[in-house]
């Protein structure tokens, strides 16, 4: 199993950081999401975001206060060469900014592991991007 992190102090007050992160139902930082699918609530929870690629389909599986994170699968739809991604997102304190961890196993199908962690550590540099424009706007 690989595993990957990806950590980024955002320009943004960790409290809204953690407000963003621990609502997976609320997809307005994800540019061509606004008609995402949502089943359920709370852990146990399915969205299925629609892109010109096909849909995603992620499953919240848990959301921990205390520790500030959530973890979610991506069961069908993975936009990167890999089986049995699971992610975690925790958010902590940097001096008044929120920080963001982002880390994921993950097992490699049909290419090189370093091949399929680079294109997960490129898409999650965007979508921190995208986060951070969304926390700012």
């Amino acid at each position: 199993m690989a595993k990957l992190t990806v950590s980024r102090t955002l320009d943004a007050q960790t409290d809204a950081l953690w407000k963003l992160v621990r609502d997976f139902g609320d997809v307005r930082w994800i540019p061509g999401a606004e008609h995402a699918k949502l089943e359920g609530s709370g852990p146990g929870m399915v969205r299925i975001l629609g892109g010109p690629d096909g849909s995603v389909r992620e499953c919240l599986e848990s959301i921990d206060e205390a520790n500030q994170s959530i973890v979610y699968t991506i069961t069908e739809g993975l936009p990167f060469p890999v089986t049995g991604y699971r992610a975690t997102m925790r958010v902590s304190d940097a001096g008044g900014k929120g920080h963001l961890d982002w880390s994921c196993t993950f097992e490699p199908a049909g290419v090189p592991e370093e091949e399929a962690a680079k294109g997960i550590e490129t898409m999650y540099g965007i979508m921190l991007g995208w986060i951070e424009d969304c926390l700012k706007g």
